[in-house]
C-alpha cells in the first residue's frame, strides 16, 4: 500500500477529515487532495507531523510489515568498515532496527525526488496591506503573450486544481474546483471581452486560485435565474472579494513594483450542496494602491 494510501485509510479510521488534519498538521488543504488525485506522497519532511496528527508510527506509515520482515533478511553492504564491525556485532534486534533505519532514509529519498518531478511550481504568498487587508502575491509572469493570452494552455494550466477544495477563512465556506472551471475561466464571455492588463491580469491569477479563495471576504448571494444552470446551480450563485498582486518589471528584467488587483469570485451552489468556483469576474486595478519593491 502507498503511502498517502495508508494516510487516507486512517483518516476513514478515525473519521478524521481533510480539513482537521491541515489544522493538525499545517499543512494545506490542497496538498492533501492532491496525495489522493495525483496519486504521490507527501514530502519527507511532513511526514512527522502527519504521523503525530493520525497517531501512527513513522514505521508503521512507510513500511509493510511484509517488507520490513524481508528487509531484515536481505543482504545489506555499506561502505565503512566500522559501521560493518557493529552492524556485525549487534545483536538481531539491533540489526533490525539499522536495517529499518537505512530503508527509511532511502524511502524518504525516493519520495522527494518523486514529487520534485510532479510538482508544479507556484511561486505565491500572502501579505497583507498597510489597512491590514490581505493580498495574494503573484512572484511570477506565466502567461507572457505580448498582445494575447493562449488561453488554451491557461486552460490545461487550471486542470491541475479539479478535485480539490479550499476552505474560506472569513465564512468558513468549503469551495470545490470542479471540471468545469477551466473551460469557463479560460472561454466566459467575460474573458472574451477583457481587455489591456486585465487580459494579461486574469491568465496569471490562475496560478493563485487556491489563496484567491482562501482570503475571499464580503459573501453576497443571488437566485439562479438560467435554467441552463438548473443542476450544476440549483441553489444560486455567491460572490466573494478577493485581491491579488502581479510584478511589473523594468528594462531589466527586474521587478519595479506590483500591481494590485481586486476580483470577484463567482461560485455556483449545486443541486449536491456544495459549492463549486465557476469563473474570476470584475477584475480592476487599485489605482491608489501598489506594492512598491
Amino acid at each position: 500500500m502507498k503511502i498517502y494510501e495508508k494516510i487516507f485509510a486512517r483518516l476513514e479510521e478515525l473519521h478524521m477529515s481533510q480539513i482537521e488534519l491541515s489544522r493538525r498538521t499545517g499543512i494545506a488543504t490542497s496538498t492533501i487532495s492532491d496525495w489522493r488525485k495525483k496519486k504521490i506522497n507527501p514530502q519527507a519532511d511532513k511526514l512527522v507531523s502527519i504521523c503525530k496528527a493520525l497517531d501512527m508510527s513513522l514505521v508503521d506509515l512507510l513500511c509493510d510489515e511484509e517488507e520490513v520482515k524481508s528487509t531484515t533478511g536481505s543482504d545489506f553492504m555499506v561502505d565503512g568498515q566500522h559501521i560493518i564491525e557493529i552492524f556485525s556485532e549487534s545483536d538481531p534486534q539491533t540489526k533490525r532496527r539499522l536495517l529499518r533505519y537505512f530503508e527509511l532514509i532511502e524511502i524518504c529519498e525516493e519520495i522527494n525526488r518523486e514529487n520534485d518531478s510532479k510538482k508544479i511550481k507556484r511561486n505565491v504568498s500572502v501579505i497583507q496591506d498597510i489597512d491590514g487587508n490581505n493580498i495574494v502575491m503573484i512572484s511570477d509572469i506565466v502567461f507572457k503573450g505580448k498582445r494575447s493570452v493562449e488561453w488554451t494552455d491557461v486552460e490545461k494550466y487550471l486542470r491541475q486544481y479539479v478535485g480539490d477544495f479550499y476552505q474560506i477563512a472569513e465564512t468558513e465556506d468549503i469551495i470545490y474546483i470542479g471540471t468545469d472551471l477551466p473551460d469557463e475561466y479560460s472561454g466566459s464571455n467575460y474573458t472574451k471581452h477583457m481587455k489591456g492588463m486585465i487580459v494579461k491580469a486574469k491568465a496569471n491569477a490562475a496560478q493563485a486560485i487556491p489563496e484567491m479563495i482562501e482570503i475571499a471576504t464580503s459573501k453576497t448571494f443571488e437566485d439562479n435565474k438560467k435554467n441552463k444552470h438548473s443542476r450544476h446551480a440549483k441553489h444560486g450563485w455567491y460572490r466573494y472579494d478577493t485581491r491579488f498582486a502581479l510584478p511589473v518589471y523594468d528594462e531589466n528584467g527586474e521587478v519595479r513594483r506590483y500591481n494590485v488587483f481586486s476580483a470577484r469570485l463567482l461560485i455556483r451552489h449545486a443541486s449536491s450542496g456544495k459549492m463549486y468556483l465557476y469563473d474570476v469576474l470584475e477584475i480592476k486595478k487599485e489605482t491608489s494602491k501598489s506594492c512598491q519593491e
